[in-house]
């Protein structure tokens, strides 16, 4: 089983490093290493030369275009049998690529994957924490939940699968809500293979990415994907993840606004026992 590690890169000079040691550390050698430079104008290209010698490395260049042609063009040009991705602020745990081996032999028939994360804020000390994460076994449970970070995804390189080209919407839960919406559901494994680095890069404006989210999943409903009262339990998650991230920052205001928000739109749609219990928690 051979994997090809794609990772899109756009002025990712100061966390690359990191990012492509954490690959080089794996109990599992990837077959190639696919960097996408997305139309950088620092030294990303630099950094990732220095790897040259510790992994098997293509560069793919291209005019800026966002983060969802940057992972569709390392798809087209890799070569294994199997696709993991990881974003170049985000660190792997050593056995990332391990597990996902392990998965594709062993559950022949499902066709991506995705594992639990650890949060991670590098310049806070003791900063690390597991993330909640559950199964996907419905679009309900997605949409309820939201538990799939794309630098944890493994998948085969048959599965019709691509990434949201439009830079206006979020690139990954669009593409997520269509392949869900024709019944083909990924596994979860079960150990945290990823550090997501919290607050960097474009989550940094948490309600800026919220609306690109939300647009990309206006799109999935206008696509018959998901249905208007699934469109309103994802208006409910959202609102609730804001007031979370409001809350690890410390904002208690923004918090007490999009946990109200969250609330109010809870009431006019069915919202899962566990969505509720954990926007009455958020305190």
């Amino acid at each position: 089983m051979r994997i090809s590690v794609i990772i899109p890169a756009y002025n990712a000079a100061s966390t690359l490093a990191e990012c492509l040691d954490s690959v080089v550390r794996q109990t599992v050698r990837p077959f190639e290493v696919i960097l996408v430079d997305d139309g950088s104008t620092d030294n990303t290209r630099r950094v990732a030369a220095k790897f040259e010698a510790n992994l098997v490395l293509r560069i793919v260049s291209q005019v800026n275009s966002g983060l969802g042609k940057a992972r569709n063009a390392g798809m087209a040009a890799a070569t294994g049998d199997a696709y993991a991705f990881l974003d170049a602020d985000d660190v792997w745990l050593p056995g990332k690529l391990e597990q996902g081996m392990k998965g594709l032999l062993k559950y022949p028939k499902t066709q991506w994957f995705y594992t639990p994360i650890l949060e991670w804020t590098p310049e806070k000390e003791n900063s690390t924490r597991k993330r909640a994460c559950s199964q996907v076994s419905s679009l309900r449970s997605f949409l309820s939940y939201n538990p799939i970070v794309p630098s944890t995804i493994i998948m085969r390189s048959g599965f019709d699968y691509a990434w949201e080209n439009d830079r206006n919407l979020q690139e990954d839960v669009g593409a997520h809500l269509r392949v869900l919406s024709r019944g083909d559901f990924p596994k979860m494994l079960p150990e945290a293979t990823l550090k997501y680095r919290l607050d960097f890069g474009m989550t940094a404006d948490a309600e800026g990415h919220v609306n690109k989210v939300m647009r990309a999943v206006a799109k999935a409903k206008d696509l018959g994907h998901i249905s208007e009262k699934e469109f309103k339990l994802y208006e409910v998650r959202k609102a609730y993840e804001l007031a979370r991230t409001y809350k690890k920052r410390g904002n208690t205001e923004a918090q007490k606004k999009w946990k109200e928000e969250a609330l109010n739109k809870a009431k006019i749609t069915r919202v899962p026992l566990g969505l509720w219990l954990r926007l009455l928690s958020l305190v």
